[in-house]
């Protein structure tokens, strides 16, 4: 038995970083070994940092359930992470092996405050024999990008140190490639290779539904026309879990182990996200995922590399023809086996 560290989005509010945290400790602790997440220091973004909305932006209704989200991310905070066993920040523990991912990690350049441009995502002052990554992923951040604000040399430096290097998507494969001298391994996000059959909660009280899974007011006006549209010619309720939308019918606040029981009884989902997307295959329900620029390639590589590439639509306009057209599942349990098998090889083999 080793003592494993894993840094990743853990303390990021968000039912993706959660499950996907979720999934690689338990998929560790199952391989035999103590697992302990590990906290990164945040460092200032290198991008001008981006300030969320505040209720003062909102009035009526939008105020009322931006108030709701806050309460349910207080909650998130202070009670599902504490099961996730994150409690009090742990940075630089004494370490066997240090597992940084999965998630996006290695996305530097994004604007977030809570993570910045912090190089201990890249193993900069880890206190581990061994240091791995699983499943990370550069985000928005290219090689381009990183050349353009001159961190390539300082990001390729801390590549080298580690002993093998997993992504999951093919940006971050070609940034470990250009600058290290480590050849990548592709794997899937650990949501995809866990059984979480035995680990959710199923309080579902619903039926009729469809789930808008996407980012708290993160849906335009046209875009909610078009959902709302579907849903009444469709006789069905629009379902926002976790974060709220203009467009939505019911708000659940549901915690992050109820979330792919709700997913599993929906009717539709429509989502931007990669873990919505996720979700949605996971439990095998019909399902179209709509890109923006800024999401576009990681949600791109996932569907073709699962080969649901027809899903992918960029506009809601049309969600009848896009939701005609049957999601074919038959092929994926096995996909999803063989790489649960690669997965747990390549985590024996290198922690």
């Amino acid at each position: 038995m080793k003592k494993v560290g894993i840094m990743s989005m853990q303390r990021i509010i968000n039912y993706g970083s959660f499950l996907q945290a979720y999934a690689l400790s338990h998929i560790i602790k199952n391989l035999g070994h103590e697992v302990e997440f590990v906290d990164f220091k945040i460092e200032p973004c290198i991008r001008e940092a981006y300030i969320p909305e505040t209720a003062d932006c909102f009035s009526g209704t939008d105020r009322f359930y931006f108030n709701e989200v806050e309460k349910f991310n207080n909650k998130f905070k202070n009670e599902y992470l504490p099961e996730l066993e994150i409690n009090e920040r742990n940075e630089r523990p004494e370490l066997d092996t240090l597992v940084i991912g999965s998630d996006e990690v290695f996305n530097c350049l994004q604007d977030n405050a809570d993570v910045g441009y912090s190089l201990e995502l890249f193993g900069k002052d880890h206190n581990a024999k061994k240091i791995i990554t699983y499943a990370a992923s550069c985000g928005a951040t290219t090689y381009e990008r990183l050349l353009e604000h001159e961190k390539h040399e300082e990001i390729s430096e801390l590549l080298n140190q580690f002993n093998h290097i997993s992504v999951r998507d093919d940006n971050s494969k070609k940034v470990v490639e250009t600058l290290s001298n480590i050849v990548p391994i592709n794997h899937l996000d650990p949501v995809l290779i866990y059984d979480f059959s035995n680990d959710v909660r199923d309080n579902v009280n619903l039926d009729n539904y469809i789930i808008v899974y996407a980012y708290s007011f993160n849906l335009n006006d046209e875009e909610c026309n078009y959902i709302r549209q579907f849903a009444q010619k469709h006789n069905k309720k629009i379902v926002s879990i976790g974060t709220y939308q203009r467009c939505t019918d019911i708000y659940i606040p549901a915690h992050p182990l109820e979330v792919l029981p709700y997913f599993q009884k929906a009717d539709y989902i429509i989502t931007n996200t990669f873990h919505g997307t996720i979700f949605s295959i996971k439990t095998h329900r019909p399902f179209v995922s709509f890109t923006r620029n800024y999401n576009t390639q990681k949600l791109s590589d996932l569907l073709t590399r699962l080969g649901f590439e027809d899903r992918l639509i960029t506009s809601l306009s049309d969600l009848d023809n896009a939701f005609s057209k049957e999601v074919d599942f038959s092929k994926i349990d096995d996909l999803l086996k063989a790489e649960q098998e690669r997965s747990l090889e390549y985590l024996k083999n290198n922690i």
